[in-house]
């Protein structure tokens, strides 16, 4: 047997190296953006959510009041400025703004029904969510 030749080295090649380097790096920059892809999916669901919210708690407000009997936005767009029923609250609470999104209240011309309303909410980034609910009078207490 032939001993080794003590002028030899073992270790990895510089080609080696460059191809683990290059397979490393593909691997890290796609996880990379699949995460940056997945922030973005649940800013969107999250924002989307807040708007739902807001939009829901709006026409539960509306549904409460028509059902007691009590004051309900007059027909048309509903004035954010002055805001008389306290709807705006449910806005400023989850950092979107009123004042840029759309009440419209409506008579119905569906027997038995008062009145619809559309909200159409906007969030800060301009996406927008559009809810309609009509209210009848057969639910009202008397």
């Amino acid at each position: 047997m032939k001993p080794a030749n003590p002028n030899s080295q073992s270790g990895f090649s510089l080609v080696e190296v460059m191809v683990a380097l290059t397979i490393i790096s593909v691997g890290i920059i796609g996880t990379l953006s699949m995460v940056s892809a997945n922030r973005a999916i649940m800013e969107s669901t999250w924002a989307l959510s807040r708007a739902t919210m807001i939009a829901d708690g709006v026409m539960t407000e509306i549904a409460v009041r028509a059902q007691r009997n009590e004051t309900l936005p007059s027909v048309g767009t509903y004035d954010w400025s002055s805001d008389d029923l306290g709807l705006g609250l449910l806005f400023s609470d989850n950092g979107y703004s009123a004042a840029q999104s759309t009440l419209t209240v409506a008579a119905s011309s569906l027997p038995g029904a008062e009145i619809s309303a559309t909200l159409i909410v906007k969030s800060p980034t301009g996406r927008t969510l559009t809810r309609s609910r009509v209210f009848f009078n057969d639910l009202k207490t008397p």
